[in-house]
């Protein structure tokens, strides 16, 4: 649906000064449109399966990290700035992108040499040629039409933000709209770059050691996150009080006293709450590149969390025996460990890979993805 504002010149047409200099959103658009053509031409230049594979992955970090701006910084500026028609265009190309979402998580999987490889891939390129057009045709030249040079600056600003600090990776669950996408964006964009730099590891060692602690660490905090919110939640219906227990635990290990004012003490609390759960994650890390993954993993880990719990605050004459705990404090501190557990779990397992298994000792024969090689999933 490629359409053409009338009367408005295409940015297509236009220099840098008539788009309000290089800093502002159209001529950032309009360089990162030239950046994704450029790549669809090495595509068609791409000598073998593996290299294609390759100018793929460097297309879908750049499409994703675009779209990923758009939909949180000017997708939303367009629509404050033009809201009796702005829900109708972006409503169009956010749906393209889910599409190109799905499109590149097929990919991520697929065989290069496959027949229905390209066919995937020019379906890829129609989508992302259809939108860059709608934008420089249509959509830019229209909020060119409604915004000032400096506001157009401004956006352009912020949506660079964005796409430095967006997620490399095909996310189509996530909302397409603020603040489902912005939200989700944050934690995501952490997990992919750190799936990112461990993807690079020799395929017959599997993630290393220390990558593996490192994602355990980052699915460590996900999962601290997830159980704050949880928690959060939960004494909002039962009306119960955050505990100390953990900062005052910190203290005692440190061989200080507990602060007294409500600034440090909260402070202190959740250094111990967040540092903790992410430290212990390192060891889920290193469960997953050991092979112990899945349910049956985080059914471990969940008491090795407890235990760890226990093991400090009584160590330090802080906390209680948990036999000597009302019930229905168990059962909230079981239930909240468990979704911490279950969260770092699938971080890791997502995060970390297993050495590739070998056949009559032999490493099994890799597969690109990505435009890498890496084992049989």
């Amino acid at each position: 649906m490629a359409e053409r504002a009338s009367g408005l010149l295409s940015v297509a047409d236009q220099t840098d000064a008539q788009r309000g200099g290089p800093g502002s959103i159209l001529s950032r658009q309009s360089r990162d449109h030239s950046a994704l053509h450029e790549l669809m031409l090495a595509y068609d230049r791409a000598g073998s399966p593996d290299a294609r594979a390759r100018v793929v992955s460097d297309l879908a970090e750049r499409a994703l990290r675009h779209a990923f701006a758009e939909e949180t910084v000017l997708f939303p500026a367009y629509r404050k700035h033009l809201p009796a028609e702005g829900d109708r265009l972006t409503a169009h190309i956010e749906g393209e992108h889910q599409e190109i979402n799905e499109l590149l998580q097929d990919l991520q999987d697929a065989d290069p040499a496959a027949p229905s490889y390209d066919a995937r891939v020019r379906r890829l390129f129609a989508l992302i040629s259809d939108d860059a057009r709608n934008e420089e045709d249509a959509l830019l030249p229209r909020l060119q039409q409604v915004a000032s040079e400096d506001e157009l600056r401004a956006i352009g600003a912020a949506w660079e933000a964005a796409r430095t600090a967006s997620p490399t990776r095909p996310h189509p669950g996530i909302p397409r709209r603020p603040p489902g996408n912005a939200l989700a964006g944050v934690a995501l964009a952490a997990s992919d770059r750190v799936e990112d730099l461990l993807e690079g590891s020799s395929r017959r060692q599997g993630t290393g050691l220390l990558g593996s602690a490192l994602a355990g660490v980052v699915a460590g905090a996900a999962g601290v996150a997830v159980m704050t919110l949880g928690e959060k939640v939960e004494q909002a219906l039962t009306g119960r009080a955050s505990s100390e227990v953990p900062g005052r635990t910190l203290s005692a290990l440190l061989g200080r006293r507990f602060p007294e004012d409500d600034e440090r003490r909260f402070l202190v609390n959740h250094a111990m709450h967040w540092g903790q759960g992410a430290l212990l994650g390192a060891v889920r890390g290193l469960m997953a590149r050991s092979g112990h993954r899945g349910a049956g993993a985080s059914a471990v880990f969940t008491v090795l969390r407890l235990s760890a719990d226990q093991t400090l605050e009584n160590g330090t004459g802080v906390g209680a025996p948990p036999w000597t705990w009302p019930r229905g404090e168990q059962v909230v501190d079981v239930l909240h460990k468990v979704v911490y557990a279950v969260v770092t779990g699938a971080v890791a397992d997502r995060l970390v890979r297993p050495p590739a298994p070998v056949l009559r000792g032999r490493p099994v024969p890799p597969r690109v993805v990505r435009g890498r090689r890496r084992g049989p999933a």
